[in-house]
Parts: C-alpha cells; structure tokens; sequence
C-alpha cells in the first residue's frame, strides 16, 4: 500500500505532465502548483520522476512521463 508522500508525489508528477503537456524538460513554477509538499518533492526527485533547479523550479524527467503515461 502506498504512503501518503508516496501518493502525493504521485499527484505531483501528473500535475506536472497535464502542465506541460507531458514534455520533459520543460519547467513550472513550484509555487504553481496545487498541493506540493517538501517530502512529496524529494519522494519524486530521489525516484528521478522530476528535476528541482535553485529550490523553485520543476520539471518532469523522462522516467515520471513513462510513469504518468502507463498508469493512465
């Protein structure tokens, strides 16, 4: 069963897919998105689902696009 960081970093990374289209490398505002937390983001990064640049930029990795895209 998965945790509630593991979930949100979930919700994380498909927030990020709809953002930008489900193009990686492409960057968002953390403070843009709904429902981030500091234990969701460090979930997905260390997953290598997403990349965080200075503290306040996101973007999708390679691996959470595949992610988003198998379990829709």
């Amino acid at each position: 069963m998965p945790s509630e960081t593991e979930i949100l970093a979930l919700h994380l990374v498909r927030a990020l897919y709809d953002s930008t289209g489900g193009r990686p490398q492409v960057w968002r505002m953390l403070e843009k998105l709904d429902g981030v937390t500091a234990d969701a983001i460090v979930f997905a990064v260390a997953r290598g689902w997403v990349v965080v640049q200075s503290g306040h930029s996101i973007c999708l990795a390679d691996a959470g696009r595949r992610l988003v895209e198998v379990t829709r």
